[in-house]
């Protein structure tokens, strides 16, 4: 029996019941490192979803994006613009390089503001990024037609960190593909869910074939144990693939239920004129669902709910608040991450989430909205 902490826990997964067939698989052919029938199941699941030429599974987002900072020529010194609204592990890797970031502001959905980069790109126009990341907020799909506009005249990578928006779309291409390189999570949180993971996409093979190389130790194709530059040890284990096999395999059901989660939601909360939901954009996959809400203390409503048993977040911190990255330049129009962050509860989202623990949640959260004051 599964024990709790939380009445509504933030993120509840969903499986098929099928996953231990695939395990099983790999401990019965003794598949437990970084290849095996899993691997290759799951790498070809993911190509065929997404319609892209290569793909790499690896051990989390996180060493994804640093894969293809590392693909892409990132090196110390260069200058990297990242988002400032955005999980610290979009950032780390920048650093991780001894990199430079600059974080970009965010629209009021909280993707990447095309505003705000075009007035980085004018300020930096003397030594222009060696790459950028656009990330999928929450799931929603950030601009790429006019990010890409952009960077036209300058063409440099661009790397959409699609680690929270597997099953979203934009303008009709899947999210994880839109990126000259482009990453997803894996992690338990995710949509498809390997417990632990991540994977980094490119229709450039030299990319994918420069990840693949690092990722595993940078080992040369030989009998004889040769290094001659840094490597990682980033591939994803067998075994693990094994559980994202059935996720993907049934990627379509899942999105359905996270967008029938989202639409609850939104009709329960549209009473409120002072309240929206986030990502709430075409294309997104809703990964986290939330309010923003323009009236209340949201750490009043955070403690509250928490108390009520609610497993709830604040919005993202953006980087460039976090001691972790200060002294690095922040350009913006309009600050609205800093808003957001202010603005922002995320309530559980979960595809396992039981339409009772969504309930929960609603009439929760309507009793501690209904006493805020005007």
């Amino acid at each position: 029996m599964i024990i709790l902490k939380f009445k509504a826990p933030i993120m509840i997964p969903s499986f098929a019941g099928d996953e231990s067939g695939y395990l099983i698989r790999a401990l019965d052919k003794s598949e437990i490192s970084t290849h095996g029938e899993n691997i290759d199941e799951m790498t070809s699941l993911l190509k065929n979803y997404l319609s892209v030429k290569n793909a790499l599974l690896v051990c989390n987002g996180t060493a994804a994006i640093h894969l293809a900072l590392k693909a892409a020529g990132v090196s110390e010194g260069d200058t990297v613009f990242c988002p400032t609204f955005t999980y610290c592990g979009t950032a780390y890797p920048i650093l991780y390089e001894r990199a430079v970031p600059v974080f970009i502001d965010c629209k009021k959905d909280g993707t990447l503001d095309p505003a705000a980069l075009e007035k980085a790109l004018e300020k930096y126009r003397a030594r222009p990024p060696k790459a950028v990341i656009a990330v999928d907020t929450y799931g929603a799909p950030s601009d790429y037609e006019k990010i890409r506009e952009l960077l036209a005249d300058i063409r440099i990578p661009l790397i959409a960190d699609s680690a929270e928006s597997l099953g979203g779309n934009y303008k009709g291409k899947k999210c994880g593909s839109l990126g000259d390189i482009s990453i997803v999570s894996f992690s338990y949180s995710k949509l498809v869910t390997t417990s632990m993971g991540g994977a980094i996409m490119s229709d450039n093979g030299e990319y994918i074939e420069k990840a693949s190389y690092l990722a595993n130790q940078a080992k040369a194709k030989s009998p004889c144990y040769i290094h001659k530059e840094i490597g990682y040890n980033y591939l994803m284990s067998n075994v693990l693939a094994g559980m994202g096999i059935s996720n993907m395999k049934r990627i379509d059901e899942l999105i359905k239920i996270k967008e029938e989660i989202f639409l609850k939601y939104k009709r329960a909360f549209e009473e409120f004129e002072f309240i929206r939901m986030c990502s709430d954009v075409p294309g997104s996959s809703h990964w986290y669902n939330g309010i923003i809400t323009e009236r209340g203390d949201v750490g009043e409503i955070i403690n509250a709910l928490l108390e009520k048993g609610v497993e709830v977040r604040n919005g993202f911190n953006p980087m460039h608040n976090q001691k972790a990255f200060s002294g690095f330049d922040y350009v913006s129009v309009s600050n609205n991450s800093m808003e957001l962050f202010k603005k922002t509860v995320l309530i559980p989202s979960g595809p396992g989430m039981s339409g009772e623990i969504q309930n929960y949640v609603i009439e929760t959260l309507k009793e501690i909205i209904k006493e805020i004051k005007k």
